[in-house]
């Protein structure tokens, strides 16, 4: 049954109740045109965390948290995330960018990328990727969920 407007976008917390709402609840997925399963690249932990409680405020899944382009496909491959938030710069030999080119090749996976870097040989190389958008830092987690959205307005 799907739950009543009123009550799509409420904070979750340990409380159980109506304004609880997760994955495979049988809440409505027009919600998460993008869909509702997300993984979070970003190599810096107070970023990341920030980004998964407004994600999971606003219904998200978070799968995970990586923190280099290894982790990240290492998680894409186990739990298949309909989307990716990922950072240009992360931690190891590889970038953000050859992550998420990777995730799309191997697993179909779309990324949204969110960077300070946002100069236009970094986008010539993250266009490569397919992204389904770009956020540039700084920006407030809470606007994340909205911005993901707005993202999905043209695919629907």
């Amino acid at each position: 049954m799907p739950l009543p407007d009123a009550y799509r976008f409420q904070s979750r917390g340990p409380h159980e109740g109506p304004g609880r709402y997760a994955a495979g609840d049988g809440g409505p997925d027009a919600d998460f045109p993008l869909g509702r399963r997300v993984l979070i690249t970003e190599d810096n932990w107070l970023v990341a965390g920030e980004w998964r409680a407004a994600l999971e405020d606003a219904g998200y899944e978070v799968v995970g948290i990586a923190a280099s382009a290894e982790e990240s496909l290492e998680i894409c491959r186990e739990e298949s995330p309909d989307l990716i938030l990922m950072d240009i710069r992360l931690l190891g030999d590889r970038d953000g960018v050859e992550a998420a080119q990777d995730a799309r090749a191997l697993y179909d996976i779309p990324s949204v990328f969110v960077s300070a870097h946002d100069d236009s040989e970094v986008r010539r190389r993250a266009a490569e990727a397919r992204p389904l958008g770009w956020i540039t830092k700084p920006v407030l987690a809470s606007r994340i969920p909205e911005i993901l959205l707005q993202l999905a307005r043209p695919l629907n």
